[in-house]
């Protein structure tokens, strides 16, 4: 049976593909001469077609070099390459420049030999943008993870290394030979226990591998940080998480010398490849195809024949005949000229690929026909799948992260925050976008900030700072900041910082000095104490001592007349020595007890010291009075004993001529609370400015005049230094006694 011929000529036919064809088509003589273009080649090149038919070819491409690798390629057409696939850049009217892939095919006149060329010119510009986007995708991800400060890890599902960073190597140094990618996390852990990576393990071969066994059960179910000791004397804190996705995250924390860790992050990517265009022709009477380019055969495994006897529907994989006829209904009727959708081929295997279609009815032929033009898709699906994974995994990552990740332009205007920044600011990561985060910290430590991101430079890009930060609820935590600047030509172009929250270990540091300062404060008592008993208490013992030989020897030479006296000054003594005993007890309780910070207004511990001495004040008819107020955050006990001792001094070292007066005032500088206490009493020499605060230190020795055994401003002097502040005489003072006390404002 022979086939109906179709109702149009090769020439029709090769024209309408021709004229219709997306991408630019060129044909050239044998001198490389355009002598026809088609419409996708008018607007691709900017010249009008009397201008580009006549035109050299050496005048689209970029660059000399480029036409003379073609050249050498493809020509004399009667000896080059019977057809050449090669990526070149093309040059516009306008002067700018495009990459495409350049196909080259020979033609052959009527007698067999070459006469020209045809070029299919594929622009490459899109695919090439996905692959700079990807690339800054990938330099995104890189920055994040070299600004993290912990040696960071990532086995995958089947416990394969799939990331590791420098500073993990680091830790790892005699296990760094087998830090491979794919390598298990068994293999890698028992190289290093082979080589003594691991002190802890054991010596025998059974410790060892007992030891190797709770790790991997440790590392496939974490229940909680774990401390190993690595190399000597280096101990590392393990904490590790599974993802969502079986993907074990670790974090390795260099706990020996609690010091940041610089990371890299293994480089993530892939190349988009450019796909291949397949055309169609389909009749619309009969929906089989007339005919179709080397592409789609290749692609389809069919040959030319096998083709004309299949219809679109019978190569479409994922619309049934009906479907995909009520799909392409308005071009065929007419309805529509143009009609895009994607789709899915099958092969003559079965194998299936993704397809984005475009369909054009095509009126101006003998018989209508419908020009298909399809692009194998799916290589970008993979790497947009990819991506999308990659990209998944790089979120899954910087949320399973307990620090904070922020970008931001060199004038801090934030680019990109993480959800963990933004929970604490109270804002979504969506409005922090845009806002400056200079106006998030305090305001008193915002210019140290600007100095410390000022000093970043391209020698040294990277550097730390503890920052206090206050949540939106209020909450005060302590951030360890590393600032990384990226510098462009010497200019800063980006910076990316990474906050890790300290606020334990800096409370841990302030805890421990608190503790040195109280122990050193401790010390200095255990030494007062000495000094105390070997002298102070010796005293009344001596007497004591004395006046029981003095009664022994009456007693033997039988005199009485002396014995009451003797004994009444032995009496007195004892009475002497308890007193002084009671009031070091009372001295060791109050002096370096434990404070118990509150803040409260300072004027009430004032207040309910003078009202504790109400019976003396009245007897001495005294008077206070008081100006300025502060709060402090200090133990309202201690202070309202500090200013109990000393308003009894200042009603007890008056004359009786004089009624006490007291005089308390209170100013607030940038760093402390001053408060003078003066009074009109007797006053205090110079001379005596140090001594008054030593204990059972008395200027006067008649007690019977001034009572006390010397130990109030002693008291004093410890409550002060105890909260970290100062009390002193001031020696400017003529008129009764001055003491300034100052007292830091947190």
């Amino acid at each position: 049976m022979v086939r109906d011929q179709p109702p149009f000529s090769p020439d029709e036919l090769l024209k309408a593909l021709y004229e219709t064809l997306p991408d630019p088509v060129l044909i050239g003589d044998r001198n490389r001469t355009i002598v026809a273009a088609n419409a996708a080649a008018v607007t691709a090149f900017g010249y009008s077609e009397d201008v580009l038919l006549g035109m050299n070819a050496e005048q689209i491409y970029a660059s000399p070099e480029t036409l003379r690798d073609v050249g050498d390629a493809f020509y004399p057409l009667d000896a080059g390459a019977m057809r050449l696939h090669r990526q070149v850049d093309f040059r516009r009217r306008d002067g700018s420049v495009f990459p495409a892939k350049l196909t080259l095919n020979r033609i052959f006149g009527s007698d067999g030999k070459p006469v020209g060329v045809v070029a299919l010119i594929r622009d490459l510009t899109d695919i090439m943008a996905a692959q700079v986007e990807q690339q800054q995708a990938e330099k995104t991800l890189k920055l994040a993870l070299a600004a993290i400060s912990e040696g960071f890890v990532i086995f995958d599902a089947e416990d394969r290394l799939f990331l590791c960073n420098d500073a993990y190597r680091d830790m790892y140094k005699l296990s760094a030979p087998v830090l491979q990618i794919g390598r298990s996390f068994e293999s890698i852990v028992r190289y290093g226990l082979e080589r003594g990576q691991y002190p802890d393990a054991g010596e025998t071969p059974e410790e060892q591998e007992a030891w190797l066994n709770a790790r991997l059960e440790k590392c496939r179910k974490p229940s909680g940080p774990i401390v190993q000791r690595v190399s000597g004397d280096r101990w590392i804190q393990i904490d590790e998480q599974v993802t969502p996705e079986n993907f074990r995250v670790g974090l390795r924390t260099d706990i020996s010398a609690v010091s940041r860790i610089k990371s890299e992050a293994e480089r993530l990517g892939l190349i988009l490849e450019s796909v291949a265009q397949e055309v169609y022709v389909v009749s619309i009477e009969n929906g089989h195809f007339i005919s179709c380019n080397k592409s789609a055969r290749e692609n389809l495994q069919y040959s030319n024949e096998e083709m004309r006897g299949l219809t679109p529907a019978d190569v479409n994989a994922d619309l049934s005949e009906d479907q995909f006829a009520e799909r392409v209904a308005p071009l065929v009727s007419g309805a529509c000229k143009l009609l895009f959708f994607d789709s899915e081929h099958r092969r003559k295997d079965g194998s299936t690929y993704a397809c984005r279609m475009r369909l054009e009815r095509l009126d101006d032929v003998p018989e209508p026909v419908i020009m298909a033009f399809a692009e194998d898709i799916s290589e970008r699906l993979e790497f947009e799948r990819v991506l999308e994974r990659k990209q998944h995994e790089f979120e899954t990552l910087v949320r399973n992260l307990p620090d904070f990740i922020t970008r931001s332009k060199p004038d801090t205007t934030l680019t990109y925050v993480n959800e963990n920044y933004a929970r604490f600011i109270g804002m979504s990561a969506q409005e922090l976008v845009g806002q400056q985060f200079l106006r998030f910290p305090p305001m008193e430590i915002r210019s140290s900030i600007r100095a410390h991101l000022q000093a970043l430079s391209p020698e040294q890009p990277i550097r730390t700072m503890e920052q206090l930060m206050i949540s939106h609820t209020g909450e005060r935590r302590w951030y360890l900041w590393s600032n990384l600047m990226i510098f462009k030509g010497g200019v800063p172009e980006e910076l990316v910082s990474v906050g890790r929250d300290v606020t334990e270990s800096r409370m841990a540091r302030e805890q421990i000095a608190a503790q040195s300062r109280e122990l050193a404060m401790r010390n200095d008592a255990l030494e007062q104490f000495g000094g105390i008993v070997a002298h102070d208490l010796k005293a009344p013992l001596r007497h004591i001592r004395v006046f029981a030989d003095m009664i022994a020897e009456d007693v033997n030479a039988g005199k009485t007349d002396d014995l009451a006296d003797f004994s009444g000054h032995i009496s007195d003594r004892a009475e002497a020595l308890e007193r002084m005993i009671t009031s070091l007890f009372t001295y060791s309780q109050l002096a370096y007890q434990s404070i118990k910070p509150v803040k409260f207004i300072l004027s009430k511990a004032i207040a309910e010291a003078w009202e504790n001495l109400g019976v003396d004040v009245i007897e001495a008819g005294a008077r206070l009075t008081f100006s300025g107020d502060a709060e402090v955050c200090a133990d309202p006990d201690l202070l309202t004993q500090m200013f109990q001792n000393l308003f009894a001094n200042s009603l007890k070292y008056t004359d009786c001529a004089t009624r006490p007066e007291v005089q308390v005032g209170v100013a607030v500088a940038d760093a402390d609370v001053m408060v003078t206490v003066e009074d009109n009493g007797i006053g205090i020499a110079a001379a005596h400015a140090d001594n008054i605060f030593g204990v059972f230190q008395r200027l006067h020795r008649d007690e019977s005049q001034y009572p006390g055994a010397g130990i109030g401003l002693a008291l004093c002097r410890s409550i002060a230094e105890s909260h970290r502040g100062t009390i002193v005489l001031d020696h400017s003072c003529h008129t009764g006694a001055r003491f300034i006390i100052r007292l830091p404002v947190e």
